[in-house]
């Protein structure tokens, strides 16, 4: 009971009040938050034990006593994966009857569900305006988002955030960037939150046919270049932040401050860790939920490589810990214009073409603000062909990649990201040498990140130990 003391004044002393939340998170002693964490931990691992099937049977399976589990290194090797996500039934998870659901999206052939109680969408939402407040946002301020709302959790998680806030907000989710520039001038919005890939095509509008007065931008859903940030802060006169999450999370579980150093940690619903850390400190970044009642997760395994930023930088929310922007992925999944992409999307784009060999490569480029989907392809000796005969493939590739993945081509369409096929004769990807017996990474994120220049497309970029976990 003690130990629950630390909540009850938390919940007591703040109410439903967004500055106050600011304020406490700026002189909370750390030793506070941290005593406030393991507690809630504690009660999420005998919530799991008793109410879920997969938890129960796991934490049997590996002989784990919950009440012997402190804190979550106390598991050693366990954790949760998205591959138990997608081949468990979603139901295992669940202690108790969900209210609100929602998909990732594009990653694999089956899509990972996750589902929520309406108060769990409604406290996130409040974690997150306390973010929204350090930015700057207030409730006499116009809020605009553009977020994709299908299936998808961030613009639900943004409207709750703003419903705390009390701010004026309309949705014009995911219009065509012309469209929104049209529509929304005369309400004279001061804030905009919106798809990172999306905002690139509308400020290409805004250089062209201006803007208006913007307060801030907050982008989400994949990473911005310091170059890009810098080249639409110049068009709209403003800063550019970024939120980082996945709907595993429900959306931001990390957003920017003024200074633009890394994100700070929603530390009131989940406990962080970086698992196989580097000597940079760079590792897998790994959370469990602490809040959550319908579906919590724990020590699950994001598969986002950062690090823990220790020096401080000043705002409200410094007693928070940091994280370095994501430098890659831990799998072969990449979040960039296209949306969430992998290997299996463009094993079934290219499976139609008996002429391509076995190894080909997608990668990800940025060579100005548009990111490059560029879909490298080996064809097989004596079938290369006619430059004609070469475009013709490729346009029927691409007549393809409209028909079966229409929301990829919608991206597209918006100017989201630009696609690019090459042609490579056979031995190219692999190499010969050491390079031709390494294996082939699928899909590569060649934007160059500081940490990754000089990388090879062929190599893993973080050298990260298997555990013997769940895999």
């Amino acid at each position: 009971m003690l130990d629950q003391v630390p909540t009850l004044l938390e919940k007591l002393f703040l109410g439903p009040s967004v500055p106050r939340r600011a304020a406490l998170a700026q002189h909370a002693p750390r030793k506070w938050i941290e005593r406030v964490q393991l507690a809630e931990f504690q009660s999420t691992l005998e919530r799991v034990n008793t109410h879920s099937k997969f938890y129960r049977e796991r934490f049997a399976e590996r002989g784990i006593n919950v009440r012997n589990v402190k804190r979550p290194e106390d598991l050693g090797d366990f954790y949760t994966t998205s591959q138990n996500l997608r081949e468990r039934d979603t139901l295992e998870f669940v202690c108790c009857p969900p209210q609100a659901g929602f998909e990732t999206t594009g990653t694999t052939a089956k899509n990972k569900r996750l589902y929520f109680s309406n108060e769990e969408v409604h406290d996130i939402g409040f974690e997150g305006a306390v973010g929204l407040w350090n930015l700057g946002l207030r409730p006499e301020d116009r809020v605009v988002d553009a977020f994709d709302y299908a299936f998808w959790n961030a613009g639900i998680s943004l409207m709750h955030s703003l419903n705390a806030m009390g701010c004026f907000h309309m949705i014009a989710s995911k219009l065509e960037p012309a469209e929104f520039y049209r529509r929304v001038r005369d309400y004279e919005f001061n804030v905009m939150v919106v798809d990172t890939a999306w905002l690139v095509s509308l400020t290409e509008i805004a250089e062209r046919q201006g803007t208006w007065p913007v307060k801030f931008i907050l982008s989400g859903s994949e990473a911005m270049s310091d170059r890009t940030r810098k080249w639409i802060e110049g068009v709209w006169n403003t800063k550019v932040y970024q939120a980082y999450g996945q709907t595993e999370s429900l959306g931001a579980s990390g957003i920017e401050c003024p200074a633009q150093k890394g994100y700070h940690l929603n530390e009131a619903n989940f406990i962080f860790e970086i698992l196989n850390p580097n000597e940079e400190g760079f590792g897998e970044l790994v959370f469990s939920t602490i809040t959550r009642k319908v579906m919590p997760l724990i020590r699950y395994r994001s598969n986002d490589i950062t690090r823990f930023l220790d020096e401080p930088c000043g705002c409200v929310l410094q007693k928070l810990r940091r994280i370095d922007a994501i430098q890659g992925r831990g799998d072969e999944i990449i979040s960039c214009g296209m949306g969430m992409i992998s290997p299996w999307i463009f094993e079934k784009l290219l499976a139609a073409d008996a002429r391509i060999t076995d190894d080909w490569q997608v990668a990800v480029t940025q060579p100005e603000s548009r990111d490059i989907i560029e879909i490298r392809l080996e064809v097989r000796d004596g079938a290369g062909g006619s430059s004609r005969e070469l475009a013709s493939r490729e346009a029927a590739l691409r007549q393809r990649f409209a028909e079966i993945f229409p929301y990829y081509q919608k991206n597209l369409q918006m100017g989201m990201f630009d696609l690019k096929v090459q042609w490579l004769p056979h031995g190219t990807l692999r190499g010969g040498g050491d390079g031709g017996r390494r294996k082939l990474r699928r899909v590569v994120d060649e934007r160059l990140a500081p940490s990754l220049r000089g990388a090879s497309p062929l190599a893993p970029r973080w050298s990260a130990t298997p555990t013997s976990g769940d895999q």
